[in-house]
């Protein structure tokens, strides 16, 4: 396809010839040669050759549409108002596609684009982009850049892009966010440890790979950590500053005991004609009374009511003093750090053998760690309710996977929509030239070839049935679910810490061959194993399968041939399951007709979609007054039914 940029300048430059022939005075001439030299000159800043993709130029005679494959759709749970999609095809058309049903409805992109690394990992226009193509980061940006100018569109405004990358792409990738996302947009690089055991280059050892977080300044999008308990930040429970006197609050005077250097209880609310010491000694109970009081004399107030104290019990901790004890507030979460070093982001053992159980011979490559994945979304997720999670470079489905274990984990109802395609790779190509000759993507024999080796049929569907059917592990699989550091904070508590040990071996008892705790050093630490052919129970959600093609806008009928495709429109923006049960369309007159004279069967019936071409009766009208009744929005394909002419 067309280098647009070169081909720009080129004419350009040819426009330049022709005035040199027309004008030979030397003033003409200088201020020619100088606009040649700027032409022809290097620009500051993300400059690069864009060039033209196929995919794009399909879309000037044809307009995307969904196909659901009914025989892949996955019922696994009986809710049918939440539904997860895979959307098979190039994923900027998916992206056109969702700009019309999710503009500003996302939370979260997640996406692990290929890496460029002149390996052969990725294509452009058929062609596998390698070291030797001298506008390999040109291709690549040009690519990029088309799909994130559809991502901006697609979050919401406290909606956050993440975007993970390696060294070979890092500075271009941070200034092409800065270019389409705009000055109003923060983007931090996370550095995330995915291979500890490293791949060495020219010069280093290579451990390390980043995810980008980009989100509009001004909001608070990423939650707090917890923290272990060395990092924990301690500071007075005694408050100070502007009304923090006794006076200000009753009910946060009152009496912390400490014995043996621990918090062993608190007492009553101290009435307001009492006016004890900072620190009282029972000689009796051999126990010391602690009060808000400051180093002054002054009476102030704990940070916590008498009625809510206990409840942050865990987080405080006794501190000896010169004339006694105070007593400090531990906060057990802080900020996320900019380097990620846990065991679990490791991509061999969380990601290539996990899909290595879920999915036995498979040849996909470099698979993200699942809690790599799990972590940033967390990140962002903690605090939200029934977000929307969108990759448009599935890959291997990671993040589906991800957020299915961030639902059963946080018993939320996060929903993912993954875009992905049928790449089969260089080496099911090779194979396939030999056994057919030239490849023509257009054949039904090439369809079938990528069918049958495609990465959405051999590796992202396959993955996301396994997660929500369950799965057989092909080797052991180890998980640490609990650990904390054996500290005196933590065994003051020995009764609390037994029973998280206990809520957690409980909870994960179906999941493992065994849970069971262990101390490893000054750590008390719950392992889940599953071993060899350990049945993995499944996670309940529904998923729905989707095919991208195209409707010639030459096509004769073809408002019909869009409006055949509405269905599956108003299934994605809803992400729900039209059953013709609890969520009926209604597109034409007669389906409505029909529809009045059966109401009476549709016991479990929730809402309704009708085309705005339907004209409803008087009793109609009555009817579904009564029902959750949805007008079929004409932006689906409006503009390009306007573009061709027609009316719908």
């Amino acid at each position: 396809m067309a280098n647009l940029s070169q081909t720009k300048r080129n004419q350009m430059l040819g426009f330049l010839k022709k005035l040199e022939a027309q004008h030979s005075d030397d003033e003409s001439l200088m201020a020619i040669n100088q606009i040649e030299k700027e032409l022809t000159s290097k620009k500051y800043g993300l400059v690069w050759e864009e060039h033209e993709e196929a995919v794009d130029v399909k879309m000037i005679e044809n307009i995307p549409v969904f196909t659901e494959i009914k025989d892949k759709e996955i019922i696994g749970c009986l809710d049918n108002e939440s539904c997860n999609f895979l959307l098979e095809g190039d994923n900027l058309h998916s992206l056109k596609l969702l700009e019309k049903t999710h503009k500003g409805k996302i939370d979260v992109i997640y996406i692990d684009p290929p890496y460029n690394t002149g390996a052969k990992d990725w294509k452009y226009n058929n062609d596998y982009v390698d070291k030797i193509d001298t506008f390999r980061h040109s291709k690549w940006l040009s690519m990029m850049c088309a799909r994130m100018k559809i991502a901006v569109k697609l979050l919401k405004d406290d909606g956050v892009f993440i975007c993970a990358i390696d060294e070979n792409e890092l500075g271009t990738t941070l200034m092409l966010i800065e270019d389409i996302f705009g000055i109003g947009y923060s983007a931090d690089p996370i550095a995330v440890v995915h291979n500890p055991r490293g791949v060495q280059g020219d010069n280093f050892s290579y451990v390390n790979e980043y995810a980008i977080f980009v989100y509009k300044k001004g909001y608070k999008v990423i939650g707090e950590r917890n923290v272990e308990e060395d990092e924990i930040d301690w500071s007075p429970l005694r408050n100070w500053g502007s009304e923090s006197e006794r006076s200000d609050a009753r009910n946060c005077f009152y009496p912390i005991y400490i014995k043996n250097d621990q918090i062993i209880g608190f007492g009553d609310v101290t009435p307001n004609e009492i006016h004890p010491m900072q620190t009282e000694y029972d000689k009796e109970t051999d126990t010391y009374a602690v009060y808000p009081i400051d180093v002054k004399g002054v009476e102030r107030k704990w940070r916590y009511a008498r009625q809510t104290v206990e409840s942050i019990m865990h987080l405080l901790r006794a501190k000896k003093t010169k004339n006694g004890y105070d007593v400090e507030l531990g906060k057990n979460y802080a900020p996320y750090k900019t380097v990620w070093t846990d065991k679990k982001y490791d991509a061999n053992e969380y990601g290539t053998q996990l899909i290595g159980s879920m999915i036995p011979n498979n040849e996909f490559s470099f698979p993200k760690s699942i809690y790599t994945v799990y972590d940033c979304l967390y990140a962002v997720l903690r605090d939200r309710k029934n977000a929307v999670v969108l990759d448009y470079f599935a890959g291997s489905g990671t993040t589906g996977h991800a957020v299915m274990l961030l639902n059963k984990n946080t018993e939320n109802n996060h929903r993912f929509i993954l875009c992905t395609n049928n790449d089969v790779g260089e080496k099911r190509e090779k194979e396939y030239e030999k056994k057919y000759g030239d490849i023509d993507y257009d054949s039904e024999t090439w369809a079938e070839w990528c069918e049958k080796y495609g990465i959405a049929s051999s590796v992202t569907y396959p993955r996301l049935k396994s997660a929500i059917n369950g799965f057989v592990h092909s080797k052991d699989f180890k998980n640490v679910l609990f650990q904390k550091k054996i500290t005196p904070a933590v065994l003051k508590n020995t009764t609390k810490l037994l029973n998280e040990v206990d809520g957690t071996i409980k909870r994960y008892s179906e999941d493992y061959d065994e849970v069971k705790m262990e101390v490893d050093g000054d750590t008390v630490v719950v392992l889940g194993i599953a071993k060899k052919g350990k049945k993995i129970e499944g996670i309940p959600a529904n998923l729905k399968y989707y095919h991208t093609d195209f409707v010639s806008k030459n096509d004769e009928e073809i408002s019909d041939s869009l409006l055949a495709h509405v269905k599956e429109m108003i299934q994605l923006e809803y992400g729900t399951i039209i059953d013709d049960k609890k969520y009926v369309v209604i597109l034409e007159d007669e389906e409505m007709d029909k529809f009045e004279s059966d109401i009476s069967k549709f016991k479990e019936l929730k809402a309704v979609f009708i085309s705005q071409e339907v004209l409803l009766t008087t009793s109609q009208e009555k009817m579904l007054e009564t029902i959750d009744t949805y007008e079929i929005p004409d932006y689906y394909f409006d503009y390009e039914l306007r573009e061709v002419g027609e009316i719908w």
